[in-house]
Formats: C-alpha cells, structure tokens, sequence
C-alpha cells in the first residue's frame, strides 16, 4: 500500500476530530464539549488537536461548516438521482427535510442557539452561515432555473421553507420527531406548489 502524504494524513486527523466534535455537541451539548474529550473521542493526540484547532471555538465551528458541506453533498447526490420525470420540487422538499433531520444536525442547531449570547462562536459561526445560505441559493436556482426566473417570490418562498423547515429540526431536538412531521412536511409541498406552481416541478436536468 503506498505511503500518505503529510496532506492525506492531516486531512484524515481533521475529519476525525471534526465527526467526534458534532457527535459530542449531539450528546453533550456545547457546555458538555471540550477539546480534550473530543480529541479522546477521535482516538488523536491533545497536540494534534491543538495544531488543527487551537481553541474549542474553532474546531465547533470547523464542526458545523464540516456538517454542512456534507449535507450539500447529500442533497447534490440525491437530486442526481431522482428520475426524468419527477416532481422535482416535491423531491426537492423532501431532500431538504432528508438533509436537516439527519443525526448531526442538532449540532448546529445547538451552536447557532448558543452563538446568541457568545460573541466569539458568533463572529465563527456568522460567515460560515453566509456561505451556507449563499450556496443553498445557488443550488436552490440552478436545480429550478424556471421557477427562479420569478425572482423576488422565489427567493421569498425558498427562505420560507428554509425558515419552517429550521424551526422544525429545533423542535425536533426537543419533540424528538412525532407523527405531524409528515402533515408539516406535505403542507409545505402545498405551499410551495402554490407560490411556484408548475414551473418547479419538472424542470430540465442540470
């Protein structure tokens, strides 16, 4: 088997930390997560941890933007799959929903929630949701590029079902899910068939 480089070996330390780190904030919360218990949990040394991510705040929020990118790629994948003929945007939904139910997404709602009295985590946490939200867009226009040609009311309907569909994984970190999920869920395909009609559902492939 051939020698990793320094950059593969880096790349794998990082991952590892960063998985033990939104494992912990599930388990733990932010107050219960500390560098040291999230480096024994990563099976790395306190010294690797510290060179990666100097300070708790930095590797959370390395955490979340980990957690992100690959939830992007979750949904990037599931779309692809989904065949010619779909209802593209009640899948599109769907996939949402898949994406911010999963098990580490509590992670995030529990620094974003934290971040409202911390100024630190805030000023962290603040570009990476920028960037998040920036590519939500992106794919959100290049996935319906007909709906999206309404502009303004496309925008104002994809930050309604990002808004119901976050307050929905916060309550869920309480409720722990329940069977109105679903009834939630299909009212929201109603609402966006409504505001967007027949041009999100079949769009051409990109």
């Amino acid at each position: 088997m051939p020698r990793r480089s320094q950059a593969e070996r880096s790349a794998t330390t990082q991952a590892k930390l960063l998985d033990a780190a939104l494992d912990c904030l599930v388990e733990r919360g932010y107050a219960g997560t500390t560098t040291t218990l999230v480096a024994r949990r990563a099976g790395v040394s306190r010294g690797a941890q510290l060179h990666h991510y100097p300070t708790r705040t930095a590797l959370v929020a390395a955490a979340v933007e980990h957690l992100f990118a690959r939830l992007t790629r979750d949904y990037q994948d599931g779309f692809a799959a989904l065949p010619p003929r779909a209802d593209r945007l009640r899948a599109g939904i769907d996939l949402l929903w898949s994406v911010m139910s999963a098990p580490h997404y509590p992670a995030a709602v529990e620094l974003f929630t934290a971040a409202r009295t911390d100024d630190d985590l805030r000023a962290h946490l603040t570009p990476i949701a920028a960037r998040h939200a920036a590519n939500v867009t992106h794919l959100a226009r290049t996935y319906f590029p007909a709906a999206a040609r309404r502009g303004a009311r496309f925008d104002a309907a994809l930050a309604m079902i990002l808004d119901a569909m976050q307050g929905m994984a916060s309550a869920r970190v309480i409720a722990r899910g329940g069977p109105d999920e679903a009834t939630r869920v299909a009212t929201l395909h109603d609402i966006a068939a409504h505001l967007l009609g027949p041009a999100g559902q079949h769009e051409a492939r990109v």
